[in-house]
């Protein structure tokens, strides 16, 4: 088994947290703020920046600051340690990587009196989890004197980072069913590659050659992620990808990754029943959108139930209900063009992702951008889908797409990590993308119609389509409501044609899931798709009113937690699991897909981009 650290577990048992998150001393809170922007800390009365860019060294003996370690791995505790028998109120020991970054550019920060061990206020020390970002850290104490007006760099200390260590291990199917693809993250490239066997101990282990990808701030769309600093573009290092190839159907491998110089610890994972589905009794898999990470410092965001999901899933994947594969519908990290994020939630992740499957599709928050659009991986023209009807922003900082595409590597039969479909057992996955255009004609849309023609009923009998946002759901959010209904306008009535058992999407951070249903109306089962919101998996719920419709059957804007699928020949049973504690909340039975009833003709509205759809939807409000 994978033996990297469980992060959540060491945040939330051992206080091993970040300078935002732990408790502030309320006048200083009250006092500062963070400029998104910039990066600098501001004071909130007049915007004066606290720490200037040119600030003195002064060491005077009197002043120091150590640390209990001299390098660490990825996601390890260190102790800082400091003491000055003339620290004031606003000293501050700050965190910056790497130790070239001028004084100001720093990724976090303590002020010295919440951390201190006397009334004195003349020594103190505190605990940080550090994330390996494939540099070095430099931990500086600044002295800033009481009028806040003299600053002065009083004494630092460097910790070592290994730009080899391989980090952020995960695995995806790819479009062959006999491989599986691992990859992986590091900060130099020197032969990468991976090491398999059925043994343990990967005795006559196979080796899988890594092909690396990288990507710059010149890269990426537009701002914030394309703005060199450590709260936003940072360099991200290289991206590696090996497939593991011929591999032996419903069988565990082990594996390793690294170069010759580090290899990662040992992981392993289960392969699928292959093309062979005859003998498939059972599939079974998690689905989800909307997580984040609980550890970004300074932003105050976060992703509040991020953890608690985060520990289910391990205990599911572990020895719980052992999923064979995770669909992941968009917004992932929340990173939104700050680089630091996308570490800490790769690093978070992977004691999951590296044992079974970690399929993603993107969200507004991994792609919708406004500016930069030839730099765009997916080929949209112009920059992106910005529909008259839509609420397409700028919601992932400028990232367009570039470190979600460069993280995550998925089967070469659609349009990279934008749109693709696999078969795994007895189901047939399509994930396709809410932020392109999905219009009747679009280069997606006739990607997706030519997808569903191609499945073949009596091997997967079942199809389950994944997109971020939702045809169906009644939560009071007028313009995802809007989006939504014309998602419906587009692709309902081909749903319908090829049999799409159940959509699973998130957008709206809350829980909710549908009668079967066609164009507005319930039918009985195995006659119209099942739609099912899951947007719970860790950002902060939402918690509007529902409007009335006849085919919302459950709905729940209170808990954390996601989707446990399983099917069999003849039905699919979808669970809303609650995190904390795996509570079952809703639980829906489905049946295969049976032939249109007769003498029943169901009427479709269609698309038509003359017409403005707009005033028609305004009765929903």
């Amino acid at each position: 088994m994978h033996t990297f650290l469980n992060v959540f577990a060491f945040i939330v048992l051992f206080g091993f947290t970040s300078a935002r998150i732990s408790a502030r001393n309320v006048e200083h809170t009250a006092l500062h703020k963070r400029d998104t922007k910039t990066g600098e800390l501001l004071d909130v009365r007049d915007d004066h920046v606290i720490l200037p860019k040119n600030i003195p060294y002064i060491n005077d003996g009197s002043v120091t600051i150590s640390v209990n370690v001299s390098s660490i791995r990825n996601a390890e505790p260190v102790h800082i340690s400091w003491s000055n028998p003339n620290a004031e109120l606003f000293d501050m020991i700050t965190i910056s990587a790497p130790p070239s970054r001028d004084i100001h550019d720093y990724l976090d920060y303590r002020f010295v009196t919440d951390t201190t061990h006397n009334n004195a206020f003349t020594e103190g020390s505190f605990n940080e989890l550090l994330f390996s970002m494939r540099q070095d850290y430099v931990i500086r104490y600044v002295a800033v004197s009481k009028d806040r007006k003299t600053f002065t760099l009083k004494a630092s200390a460097t910790i070592k980072i290994n730009p080899m260590e391989p980090m952020h291990g995960h695995i995806a199917v790819t479009e062959n069913q006999d491989e599986m693809r691992v990859m992986w993250n590091s900060g130099e490239v020197d032969k990468p590659h991976v090491v398999y066997s059925i043994h343990p101990d990967l005795s006559s282990g196979t080796v899988a050659v890594a092909t690396s990808t990288t990507y710059g701030a010149d890269d990426i769309c537009g701002p914030r992620a394309n703005i060199s600093n450590s709260l936003q573009f940072i360099d991200p290092g290289y991206f590696h990808s090996a497939v593991l190839k011929e591999l032996k159907s419903r069988t565990r491998y082990y594996y390793s990754y690294g170069t010759t110089e580090m290899m990662s610890d040992v992981a392993s994972f289960v392969t699928g029943p292959g093309t062979v589905t005859e003998t498939v009794t059972e599939t079974k898999f998690i689905g989800y959108g909307d997580m984040g990470v609980y550890y970004p410092p300074y932003t105050g965001e976060g992703s509040p139930g991020a953890s608690k999901v985060t520990r289910l899933l391990q205990d599911d994947v572990n020895a719980g209900f052992k999923p064979e594969f995770i669909v992941h519908f968009g917004d992932v990290s929340y990173a939104r063009g700050r680089g630091y994020i996308w570490d800490q939630y790769m690093t978070i992740m992977t004691n999951i992702s590296s044992q079974v499957p970690y399929m993603v599709g993107v969200g507004n928050h991994e792609y919708d951008h406004v500016s930069g659009g030839q730099k765009d991986p997916s080929g949209a023209p112009e920059n992106g889908f910005h529909p008259d009807w839509g609420n397409y922003g700028d919601d992932a900082g400028g990232e367009c797409g570039v470190p979600t595409s460069h993280r995550y590597i998925c089967p070469a039969n659609g349009n990279l990590v934008f749109w693709y479909s696999f078969d795994y057992g007895l189901v047939h996955v399509i994930q396709f993308s809410s932020e392109h255009d999905f219009t009747p004609g679009s280069r997606q849309f006739k990607w997706l119609e030519q997808d569903l023609k191609s499945v073949d009923r009596k091997r997967t009998p079942w199809i389950v389509a994944t997109s971020h946002r939702p045809l169906y759901t009644s939560q009071e959010q007028e313009s995802d409501h809007i989006v939504g209904l014309h998602m419906r306008l587009c692709l309902e009535e081909l749903f319908y044609t090829y049999g799409v058992n159940l959509h699973l999407s998130g957008h709206y951070h809350s829980y909710e899931s549908t009668c079967p249903v066609v164009s507005g109306d319930c039918v009985k089962p195995g006659y119209g798709t099942v739609y099912v919101v899951v947007g719970t998996a860790g950002k902060s719920l939402e918690q509007q009113n529902y409007m009335d419709y006849k085919w919302s059957k459950f709905q729940n804007s209170d808990t954390y937690g996601y989707q446990r699928i399983t099917a069999n020949t003849t039905h699919l049973l979808a669970e809303y699991v609650t995190a904390p504690g795996g509570k079952v909340l809703d639980s829906m039975l489905l049946e295969t897909w049976k032939a249109p009833e007769a003498n029943h003709a169901h009427v479709f509205q269609r698309y038509d981009d003359s017409k403005d759809w707009n005033d028609k939807f305004a009765h929903d409000f």
